[in-house]
């Protein structure tokens, strides 16, 4: 039977976090760190490091033109952050934070200050290209790299983020199964193409079929959306609705109101704060582990005042994984062979290991949303 890394106990240690934190809240060194990053985005040219230790974990993330992480990378930057003043109590990671808004050119001297600060692993979320320049640097020239954003193949390259395709096409299985063969996709106009025949080959290979996706401006108001595909809205009998941005809300209140018949599929990626609109009463979502968000997510929202993402999720389960390994064998353990533990580890993402070939594998759970927050429909996995 799979059970939890011994040298890396992931959720032991994000439940001593919790036990601890409750007591010290309010005179807790990390969390006025914390709550001081939150407060004050820094200048641009600054380089953050959250940690007092030794070993160094570098965080490489694009700013915006305006000189601040914004979106999924502060949210990253910030899930980091919480983990290792969470996790980290003995005080021996640090996490040095990177900008590579400059974008493929930027990636050698950044990897080679990183080497000769003597960084022990490198976490990444930016664009594919410059993950792909991060990728190609030969693997004795750089540490192991756990990449969040869009998955690229190379040596000691782990890809860990949770898309939302990934969501999707464990979250229309249950509802195809019960009769609802023919869907329809809202995505955000942003969606890649290869993500829309990947999101088509998941509902055909659930047992579906794609019958049309509708892309949405997330900027700009819902206007004559619904009406300009009732034909399409119509004619399917499950809709899912993609997307990460506050513009989920009126869509989905819109397709309540006038498509009622339709069974709706979220994805993990939906703002948290939309569970208790009744208009979400009924979704279908494949999403993290929702006991395991409960332990950080009360955190996080005071440290950052906003709810918890997956992004941060991602993020922090990131740096838990280093932390463990750190703890439990030191620095140099640091290798892929401590990341491809066939065991896995359980983090606020739910039950995961990295495989060899550097994709992660998880164990999605599948929830309804019912009173305002996600209640589970199939036994939970413990274990691979």
């Amino acid at each position: 039977m799979t059970t939890r890394l011994h040298p890396v106990r992931l959720w032991l240690l994000s439940l001593f976090a919790a036990a601890v934190l409750s007591g010290c809240e309010s005179s807790s060194v990390a969390d006025k760190v914390l709550d001081d990053k939150a407060l004050k985005p820094p200048p641009s040219m600054v380089e953050e490091t959250f940690g007092r230790g030794s070993t160094e974990i570098t965080l490489l993330l694009t700013k915006a033109p305006n000189g601040v992480y914004e979106g999924a990378a502060r949210d990253i930057r910030d899930g980091a952050a919480l983990a290792i003043g969470e996790l980290d109590d003995a005080a021996v990671m640090k996490i040095k934070v990177v900008d590579v808004a400059g974008g493929p050119a930027t990636v050698a001297a950044a990897l080679a200050a990183a080497k000769a600060r003597g960084s022990g692993l490198l976490i990444s979320y930016a664009p594919q290209a410059t993950t792909a320049a991060i990728a190609a640097i030969p693997a004795d020239q750089r540490p192991s790299l756990i990449n969040l954003s869009s998955p690229v193949a190379g040596a000691k390259v782990f890809n860990f983020g949770f898309d939302e395709v990934a969501s999707v096409a464990r979250g229309v299985h249950p509802v195809i199964a019960s009769g609802h063969k023919r869907v329809i996709a809202l995505t955000p106009n942003s969606i890649a193409g290869v993500d829309e025949e990947r999101l088509r080959s998941a509902v055909s290979q659930a047992g579906g079929a794609l019958i049309g996706v509708v892309r949405y401006d997330p900027a700009a108001p819902l206007g004559d959306l619904l009406t300009r595909n009732k034909a399409l809205l119509d004619d399917a009998g499950a809709l899912v609705l993609m997307g990460d941005s506050a513009a989920i809300g009126p869509i989905l209140k819109g397709v309540r109101a006038s498509f009622g018949k339709l069974a709706v599929v979220g994805t993990s990626h939906w703002p948290m704060e939309l569970y208790t609109d009744p208009a979400a009463s009924g979704v279908i979502i494949a999403a993290v582990d929702p006991d395991a968000s409960l332990l950080i997510g009360e955190r996080y929202r005071r440290f950052n005042k906003r709810s918890l993402s997956v992004y941060a999720a991602e993020g922090y389960d990131s740096i838990a994984v280093a932390a463990g390994i750190v703890r439990g064998k030191g620095a140099a353990a640091l290798t892929p062979e401590m990341l491809t533990t066939k065991t896995g580890f359980r983090g606020v993402t739910g039950l995961f290991r990295f495989t060899p070939s550097g994709m992660a594998e998880r164990k999605i759970g599948l929830y309804k949303i019912d009173g305002g927050r996600l209640v589970a429909i199939e036994p939970k996995a413990v274990s691979f």
